[in-house]
């Protein structure tokens, strides 16, 4: 323990000294100080194996700063004194694991009692296999975590639900990682990406000579998965045939290979996800009841990334520094209307879809490119109307003769009324915007935040010229 290299990071000196001061007092000299802004590569260079986040830091910043310190070391302890953060009973609320409360001024008895209480967790944890985190501080993730805490100290069946990009995989790995099946394999079993044809000598496995080519047993991934956690990835893509198969799995907790005649008796834990609606597919047919109820015992539901839009920061700010990192690149800074576009798009590939973006941002050092491309990308985007709310509303200030003109219109509705507004504002906007860009339609389609595909249409719709 004497040989730690702690950080202390707070935006108070002197709460930073006096943490230094007890350190001291306990016999741990190596230690520095840090403010919370410091970028990750300066941090790194620190090399610290474990950290103390100190009292003056928001829920915010509290998070950001484990975010970095986790990217460097995903083992490194992490201790608090930012109480927000915590929930009641004391379990960490964050995404990450190896995070450990104290007070707001710690003794020094604390202090020990706590790092030595870290430490024995390290020892354990870095043994195991590393895990991928679910970042997001909405309502939504709260409770997502809150029941893989549940259902992990439980070995019972888990379907995951959630559009594709959501998270499902990790949150299979999640459940696998606090679970007493840890240090045994969890494997994997993609319904898609695998052919049918293929799909049940790949899991079953098959014995020698069972089809054409079959010249030695070989065991399946129901085998390698024994005394650990089969995930079973987009199981509502799979037929009828091998559903049924399943079932015997999930009933019995037995199966045979392809060709064999005896029943191999299994123990693992079972996770399922799918993307599917699988109560309509039974309702329709296309998937057993049965296995429907044998999956459905613990569900978890992970939302899409548009319902939980608050999400976003703290996802651009775990990536950013995540790939920065990774890739040795200087932080990227995001302007403001790039952060105002993130928080208006829909996401339809959800947090991979973010993910990749900010990547790929990072490598071009540059943010332009969004605001086209992901319009075209999310069709919701491409055929909504510029949001009125950009122009100024002087702008629009109709006439009572243009009013009681569309009400004597034999097809007069409300609806007509607003889409008419709507165009008008549209109208107004994109002549205003290409005025401030001496009609330069890229700048113009930027500023607007619509793709360039958009903005060619509504100045041909609109009839405008320079």
């Amino acid at each position: 323990m004497n040989n730690l290299n702690i950080i202390i990071i707070d935006t108070d000196p002197e709460i930073s000294s006096e943490l230094t001061k007890k350190l001291h007092h306990l016999g741990l000299r190596a230690s520095n100080s840090a403010v919370p802004d410091l970028p990750i590569h300066q941090l790194a260079d620190f090399e610290p194996n474990l950290a103390i986040l100190g009292p003056s830091l928001g829920v915010d910043t509290c998070l950001q700063c484990i975010h970095k310190l986790k990217i460097i070391d995903s083992a490194m302890p992490v201790l608090i004194s930012c109480t927000d953060l915590c929930l009641p009973d004391g379990t960490d609320n964050t995404p990450f694991n190896g995070i450990y409360n104290m007070s707001r001024a710690p003794q020094p008895d604390e202090i020990t009692n706590t790092i030595e209480g870290a430490l024995r967790h390290k020892d354990e944890t870095e043994k195991l296999p590393d895990y991928s985190v679910l970042i997001g501080q909405s309502q939504g993730m709260i409770d997502v975590r809150e029941k893989i805490r549940t259902v992990s100290r439980r070995d019972i069946t888990v379907l995951v639900t959630g559009e594709t990009g959501t998270g499902k995989e990790l949150i299979a790995r999640s459940i696998h990682f606090h679970s007493a099946r840890n240090k045994e394999p969890l494997v994997k079993v993609n319904c898609v990406a695998l052919p049918n044809e293929l799909l049940e000598s790949e899991v079953f496995g098959f014995q020698k000579g069972a089809f054409t080519g079959a010249h030695q047993n070989k065991p399946g991934l129901l085998e390698l998965a024994d005394r650990g956690t089969l995930f079973i990835d987009e199981i509502g893509a799979l037929l009828l045939a091998p559903q049924a198969k399943f079932l015997q799995v999930l009933e019995d907790k037995a199966f045979s290979r392809l060709g064999g005649i005896r029943d191999k008796t299994l123990d693992i834990r079972i996770v399922a996800a799918t993307n599917a609606d699988l109560r309509g597919m039974v309702l329709e047919g296309s998937f057993r009841k049965d296995l429907y109820y044998r999956l459905n015992i613990m569900p978890i539901q992970i939302l899409p990334l548009r319902d939980r839009i608050e999400d976003v920061p703290l996802l651009i700010h775990y990536f950013l520094n995540k790939y920065c990192f990774e890739l040795k690149r200087e932080i990227l800074s995001v302007p403001d209307d790039v952060i105002n576009f993130f928080l208006s798009y829909r996401w339809p590939g959800n947090v991979r879809e973010l993910e990749n973006v900010i990547r790929r941002a990072i490598i071009l050092k540059d943010w332009d490119f969004i605001f086209t491309e992901l319009n075209m990308e999310d069709p919701d985007n491409e055929n909504q109307h510029l949001n009125p709310a950009y122009a100024d509303p002087l702008l629009l200030n109709w006439t009572d003769g243009q009013v009681v003109k569309l009400f004597e219109d034999q097809n007069f509705s409300l609806k007509k009324i607003s889409k008419a507004y709507v165009s008008e504002a549209e109208r107004v906007m994109i002549s205003k915007t290409l005025r401030e860009t001496d009609w330069n339609r890229k700048k113009a389609a930027k500023k607007l935040q619509v793709s360039y595909k958009t903005l060619l249409n509504r100045i041909d719709e609109f009839k405008l010229k320079p």
